[in-house]
C-alpha cells in the first residue's frame, strides 16, 4: 500500500487513505491475517506489513528471510520488537543477544542495530512516535 501525502500532513496526519490515517481510532486487526494477505516473497529484500497508526505510535510487522538484516538507526523514533515467528540474533548498540519467539527488545532512537536470522522471521514492532510510512527515518549505517 503506497501513501500520497495531503496539506493534513502538517497537522499531523500522514495520509487521506483512511487505512494510513494516524487519526485516533479504535483499531482491531488480526496479525496472521495481515501477514497472509502480504507475504514476504523471495523477491523481497524484507517486507514491512503496517497495521495501524496513532498520532504518536504506529505498528508493523517486520518479515525477514533468513539471513543478515543491516545495521541501521532510526532518527525520530523508538522501537519495541517482540518476535512472533522465527530466531536469532539482534545486535543493538554493539551488544548481540539471542531472541525467539515471544522475545521482546526496546532500541531507543539513535542507537545501531541489525539481526541476523536463523531461519524467516517475523518481528511485530511498534514505533513511537510514529514511523511514518512513506516518509521513513531509517538510515542504513552499513553497506
Amino acid at each position: 500500500m503506497t501513501a500520497q501525502l495531503d496539506e493534513r500532513y502538517e497537522k499531523g496526519f500522514i495520509s487521506a487513505e483512511a487505512a494510513l490515517d494516524p487519526e485516533p481510532q479504535i483499531r482491531i486487526v488480526n496479525i496472521k491475517k495481515m501477514i497472509d494477505n502480504d507475504k514476504l516473497t523471495e523477491k523481497d529484500i524484507f517486507k514491512r506489513t503496517y497495521l495501524g497508526h496513532a498520532r504518536m505510535s504506529s505498528a508493523f510487522v517486520f518479515q525477514g528471510h533468513k539471513g543478515p538484516f543491516k545495521q541501521h538507526i532510526h532518527v525520530t523514533h523508538d522501537e519495541i520488537g517482540i518476535v512472533l515467528s522465527g530466531s536469532g540474533k539482534v545486535t543493538v548498540g554493539g551488544v548481540t543477544y539471542a531472541v525467539n519467539v515471544g522475545d521482546l527488545w526496546i532500541i531507543p532512537a539513535n542507537i545501531p542495530h541489525s539481526g541476523e536470522f536463523t531461519e524467516p522471521t517475523n518481528v511485530l514492532f511498534i514505533s513511537s512516535p510514529q514511523d511514518h510510512p512513506v516518509h521513513q527515518d531509517r538510515i542504513w549505517t552499513q553497506p
